[in-house]
């Protein structure tokens, strides 16, 4: 019986039915069926009734093979185990489970796995199953597209019992699956921990500048070498300790939160482009997350979302954010005026950070009446700056 080793995470265990058997005939079964065909009409033809007898019990062979694949397969069922929400690019482990559920007539060769999302497949492979018994097989896996669903495709086949034919069926397993949005921080934010150029506030020339220095703390990975306080470090190494960095006060002190607009709005008859928008969705997600992690009150609109959009103040509503994203469609008629009534609503003392899966020069002009400069980040820096194509139709 197959096996495997570590505990799923978030189980999701749900059992699928009896799907049709189909039946194919393999190489061998055709070159058996031939022979027996051949043996039987040169028998017949001869007048040689052991010549046609044998291709008769090539013939009965081909029958009681073809009822005994096809009873092997029945009775069977899958569970699927492993995460309901996983981020797209990044890797998770999953489970699915193959069990007999006919407690007298045992199973043999069988192939077995869960179609996820239609991208990847959780598969196995028992040479025999006792009758009630249960064979595991686990994957380690990574899903690339953003989406949902409810039912995951599974599927058994067998050549059993002697490779004549192949037999096989598909039953829908009913595993909730969620491959969110990547997380990806714009380079317009840097990943120390405050802004690279945003709009002045309080007179400052940098939004969210560097705050106070706090202290220090231990390195942990995608900490940038800068800022390794060297000496601090040296002094650790020596009593056993790691690498020391230093630690700054939160960004945006001067200012007390945040908007987020997210649009798909771009002059010129510029080419619509899926793959920007999903680097878009990637983009809000990350700098959502970056400045919830700031501590920073973040309030979102977007035009897929009708601009009723939500906050981020929680951890909790960062997630329910990301989930809303997962399910995020492009919108189709988004206009200048849509997009100037969204920046409207931005409060004195707040940034604004603006996302699109336009290119920044097509709509550049409509956001530059703010009081305060916002922060417009570029698509073409993350989903490829070809020349754009001109011609198309939003």
């Amino acid at each position: 019986m197959a096996a495997t080793n570590g505990n799923p995470i978030l189980p999701t265990e749900l059992t699928a039915g009896d799907g049709r058997i189909r039946v194919s005939w393999t190489r061998r079964g055709l070159i058996l069926a031939g022979l027996g065909v051949a043996l039987f009409l040169v028998g017949m033809w001869r007048v040689d009734g052991v010549m046609a007898a044998m291709g008769l019990a090539v013939a009965a062979l081909l029958v009681v093979a073809r009822i005994f694949g096809r009873g092997n397969l029945r009775g069977l069922t899958l569970e699927y185990r492993g995460p309901r929400r996983v981020e797209a690019g990044k890797g998770f482990s999953g489970k699915v489970t193959l069990r007999n559920s006919r407690r007298l007539l045992d199973c043999f060769w069988v192939d077995f796995g869960v179609l996820l999302m239609g991208e990847r497949s959780v598969s196995g492979r028992v040479l025999w199953l006792e009758g009630g018994g249960a064979a595991v097989a686990e994957s380690r896996l990574v899903l690339t597209k953003r989406g949902c669903g409810d039912e995951q495709k599974g599927w058994m086949k067998s050549g059993f019992p002697l490779g004549l034919f192949a037999f096989e069926t598909s039953v829908q397993v009913g595993a909730e699956v969620g491959v969110l949005a990547r997380v990806k921080v714009p380079g317009e934010l840097r990943l120390s921990g405050y802004l690279l150029d945003g709009p002045p506030l309080g007179g400052s020339g940098v939004f969210g500048g560097i705050g106070e220095w706090r202290g220090l703390r231990e390195w942990r990975g995608g900490d940038a070498v800068r800022r390794i306080a060297w000496t601090a470090s040296l002094k650790s190494e020596a009593a056993g300790g790691g690498l020391l960095v230093r630690e700054d006060e939160p960004p945006g002190s001067q200012a007390e939160g945040c908007l987020l607009v997210f649009h798909s709005f771009g002059g010129d008859g510029n080419l619509i482009r899926p793959d920007r928008f999903e680097k878009a969705l990637e983009l809000m997600s990350g700098t959502a997350g970056v400045l919830q992690g700031w501590g920073m009150p973040v309030r979102w609109v977007a035009d897929f979302d009708g601009w009723e959009g939500g906050e981020i103040r929680t951890r909790r509503q960062l997630a329910q954010t990301r989930e809303k994203l997962m399910f995020a469609k492009r919108a189709a008629w988004t206009e200048a005026h849509d997009l100037s009534e969204a920046l409207a609503n931005a409060g004195d003392h707040e940034c604004v950070v603006v996302i699109s899966d336009m290119p920044k020069d097509t709509w550049e002009e409509v956001v530059r009446g703010l009081v305060q400069p916002p922060v417009l980040v570029d698509i073409l820096k993350y989903a490829g700056s070809a020349k754009l194509e001109k011609g198309g139709r939003k």
